[in-house]
């Protein structure tokens, strides 16, 4: 590999902190992930060849992919999804988009979905028929620090512990936050703390 990443090996195997496998085993999953660390092995490099150095045949021409399949949505432009029981899916780029669906939702029952993990414990209303997809929108993942923080809704566990981190370093009035830093440690592994939002995930009408 030309280029590593700057995660070492440590790092990467306690990101993997609460991950069941049931198939193969956490070793070799494990390993292909700690050959991209800083400070890996050559000969674990070695073994797990980089996928983009893997011969990619498409299986329509049999010729070597030119990768022209997908192209990628326009960031800019929200999508709408139709369902049957008169349910919607949005998926918002900006505040002024939400404002703009809620100002047509009337009185339908809605749900502002960030993350949504908290489903399996808190069961949704079962009436709910209008989803907006939240978590694209830049404006909810700013900060501040000053005489409070504050957070966007937007802002993972783990932009959220780096803040207070920032804010511990900075101001002493603070410090109480490095106790924050070791219970989110402490209740959420690194895959959830990236994908959990620091805010209510969801709001109903």
């Amino acid at each position: 590999m030309e280029t590593k990443g700057h995660a070492d090996m440590k790092e990467i195997e306690n990101s993997f902190g609460g991950n069941i496998c049931r198939c193969t085993g956490y070793r070799p999953i494990l390993d292909a992930f700690k050959s991209m660390a800083n400070d890996a092995d050559e000969k674990l490099v070695a073994l797990c060849k980089d996928i983009e150095d893997l011969d990619k045949v498409c299986p329509k021409t049999g010729s070597p992919c030119a990768g022209l399949c997908h192209k990628p949505a326009d960031p800019k432009q929200g999508i709408h999804l139709s369902f049957d029981e008169d349910k919607e899916w949005y998926k918002v780029y900006s505040v002024k988009d939400v404002m703009s669906i809620l100002d047509k939702a009337g009185s339908k029952e809605y749900m502002l979905v960030a993350g949504n993990t908290a489903h399996g414990v808190y069961r949704r209303s079962q009436t709910i028929s209008l989803f907006i997809d939240i978590t694209d929108i830049e404006e909810l993942r700013s900060y501040t620090i000053g005489d409070n923080i504050e957070i966007g809704a937007n802002v993972s566990l783990t932009e959220t512990m780096d803040i207070f981190e920032k804010a511990a370093a900075t101001n002493p009035n603070y410090e109480y936050c490095r106790q924050l830093i070791k219970h989110i440690d402490l209740v959420a592994n690194v895959p959830v703390r990236n994908v959990i939002q620091f805010s209510s995930e969801s709001s109903t009408n």
